[in-house]
């Protein structure tokens, strides 16, 4: 699969360490992962782009970290509110 967009159907909070696919941080603290020191909380309808191939991308972690139960496919046209900054 490829890089799609999604919107969460329920609350869902993503423990620390549960996806860590990137790194950050500097030289003499490198860190990895969008999740590795806290948990992340994603709320309901909000949109994320994710990969839903199995595979150990920053996308496809999240995919699974989230979990598919959670997620529905964004739909262009009812799912538009304006708020990415996309367009304008």
């Amino acid at each position: 699969m490829a890089l799609s967009r999604y919107v969460l159907t329920a609350d869902v909070t993503v423990g620390a360490g549960a996806a860590t696919a990137t790194t950050y941080g500097g030289a003499t603290t490198p860190a990895t992962g969008w999740s590795e020191l806290w948990p992340v909380l994603f709320r309901k309808n909000q949109v994320i782009f994710a990969d839903s191939a199995a595979g150990s991308t920053g996308p496809q972690l999240l995919y699974q970290a989230i979990g598919a139960g959670n997620l529905r496919a964004y739909v262009q046209g009812s799912d538009d509110v304006g708020h990415q900054g996309i367009t304008n």
